[in-house]
């Protein structure tokens, strides 16, 4: 999923400047109702969050940005969801609007669940089982851009060709009566239970229209709902009193208004002058470091994402074909340098997989030398000499996207250190993607990302599988075809326990880097920054590793 935060663009435009190639009328928040204390943190009362950039949408079948989801999280509850809790730990599927975790047939292809008893949507309506039907046909219908997660239902693909709003999906079979949902896929895929909890997939009414619902959301069973959406400025998050659903917190909070204010200088000056309660963006390039020196572990905080950063290498084209040119490049990138790129919000990593990703086994020693420490140039360029190839050219792409030609400029410089004459190609952001995923582009080597639909790695690892290739609209940009990773990925990915296939995923990760497939660099950092009026305890400040700060956990001093 391409959910780079807003924030960014003005990192690297502030930050590359400074880096050389080679090293390189606000509302009062204190109307506040005061609400009743638990222990030393306090239940209820309004605060007041901003964010740069309004959701895509606030309907949960076309949402897919951060902001989106992290709202929706708290509104529209799946069938499975996660824990909430920080890192791997949350993770953890739990059951949602289902009693339990899904029953899967042998064949890994049929998952079987059952509705919590009882289960009633913001506005005192029950909640059918024929609703989760409904809700996945909207997301198919409306063209979402989570179709894709959903094709593999037997019939879906028919359901989408035929272009019948209202007709079945014959891999779905849904009994009000029983509250059971049955779903038959066309082939096993061990991440589809990842798939049912995403926000996509989140219930809503069976009379919601094939629609964006943005300008009035439909009920849903969460512990807040949707109110007095200003499209384009704002909504507000209202406490639903009557939600109740076991292991799924209730919201501390009354009320979370949320504005939209685009100058994230203005939205930084508001919160130290506690105007705004939480900023939902990173602060300012140009304050981020006062507020980090002045702030940091009692209104802020940073924290690590899902997300990967890496340069891809054709391993189909000259010159990343050899091995040692691949090895070389990743020796002679020096991490430290395209941290401060990111105005320190990067975290430089030696692995493909993020830290909070179950598969995840840190690599260390790094073949590549500590990411903390200066690169090895000196054997970069050894190992160009060694493979014949210096003063070969080489075409570094990149977009025309603040986020993305400071990096490409940074690794155009690189290799032409080591020896090889490079020099960056820009294409027009929107296009960016479809170039570099056309085979007859033949793109050598350049700049690419990766922030998590959900916490698998499989939904990583299609980037550098052999079986994903494909000659146009290619995501495995450096078209890594190691049989080896092919087949580790392909028995892992089959696998519906994560637990058992996350040493497949590990050894698949190891290998990548051995044979310097990717040149991963890190994973992008983001923050918390919150008034003096807010708790910062760590139980009212849950920051989580897929819906980032989450929204239930806050509440005020």
């Amino acid at each position: 999923m391409r959910r780079t935060p807003k924030d960014l663009t003005c990192l690297l435009l502030a930050c590359a400047a400074a880096i050389g190639l080679a090293a390189c009328g606000d509302r009062k928040s204190d109307r506040a109702a005061v609400g009743a204390r638990d222990g030393d943190e306090q239940t209820g009362g309004t605060i007041r969050a901003a964010y740069t950039s309004f959701p895509d949408s606030l309907d949960p079948a076309l949402s897919y940005t951060a902001e989106g989801w992290q709202t929706l999280w708290t509104v529209y509850t799946p069938l499975l969801t996660y824990k909430h809790a920080e890192g791997v730990a949350g993770t953890e599927l739990v059951p949602g609007l289902a009693g339990a975790l899904p029953a899967i047939s042998k064949d890994g292809r049929t998952y079987t669940l059952e509705l919590r008893d009882g289960l009633r949507y913001s506005d005192g309506r029950a909640v059918k089982a024929s609703d989760f039907e409904h809700a996945v046909k909207r997301v198919l219908n409306l063209r979402s851009g989570g179709s894709a997660f959903y094709l593999g239902i037997h019939g879906a693909e028919k359901y989408v060709e035929d272009d019948r709003a209202h007709a079945d999906i014959a891999g779905i079979q849904t009994d009000d009566a029983t509250g059971e949902i049955k779903i038959r896929l066309t082939e096993a895929d061990g991440s589809f239970s990842n798939i049912l909890a995403m926000s996509f997939a989140g219930v809503v009414p069976g009379d919601t229209p094939f629609a964006d619902q943005t300008k009035s959301p439909p009920p849903g069973v969460g512990p807040y709902r949707l109110a007095n959406v200003r499209t384009g400025r704002g909504y507000d998050l209202v406490k639903v009193a009557a939600f109740e659903v076991d292991g799924i917190p209730r919201g501390k909070l009354d009320e979370i208004e949320v504005d939209i204010i685009k100058d994230r200088r203005r939205q930084t000056r508001a919160t130290i002058r506690n105007k705004v309660d939480y900023m939902g963006d990173p602060p300012a390039p140009d304050r981020i470091g006062a507020v980090r020196q002045r702030y940091e572990g009692e209104r802020y905080r940073e924290f690590v994402t899902n997300s990967t950063y890496y340069f891809f290498l054709n391993t189909r084209v000259a010159p990343f074909d050899s091995k040692e040119v691949r090895q070389a490049v990743n020796h002679a990138i020096d991490k430290r340098a395209l941290r401060r790129l990111f105005g320190g919000l990067l975290e430089p990593g030696c692995n493909f997989l993020p830290p909070a990703m179950k598969g995840h086994r840190k690599i260390e020693p790094c073949p590549y030398g500590d990411p903390a420490r200066a690169p090895d140039v000196a054997r970069a360029r050894q190992l160009i000499r060694r493979a014949g190839v210096a003063g070969d050219a080489v075409t570094v792409y990149n977009s025309d996207e603040p986020e993305s030609q400071p990096i490409g400029d940074y690794l155009a410089g690189v290799l032409t250190q080591i020896g090889l004459k490079a020099r960056p190609r820009t294409v027009e952001g929107p296009a960016y993607f479809p170039v570099i995923g056309d085979r007859r582009t033949k793109a050598q080597a350049g700049v690419a990302h990766w922030f998590q639909d959900y916490p698998h790695p499989a939904n990583l690892m299609s980037r550098v599988d052999g079986a994903s290739i494909r000659r146009t609209g290619n995501q495995n940009f450096g078209n890594v075809d190691d049989r080896q990773v092919n087949a580790t990925l392909a028995r892992a990915n089959a696998n519906p326990s994560l637990d058992e296939a996350a040493d497949g995923y590990a050894a698949a990760d190891r290998r990548l880097i051995e044979e310097a497939l990717v040149a991963p660099y890190g994973h992008r950092k983001l923050t918390v920054f919150m008034s003096e009026r807010m708790s910062f305890e760590d139980e009212c400040n849950l920051v989580h590793p897929v819906y980032n700060s989450d929204l239930t956990s806050f509440c005020l001093k």
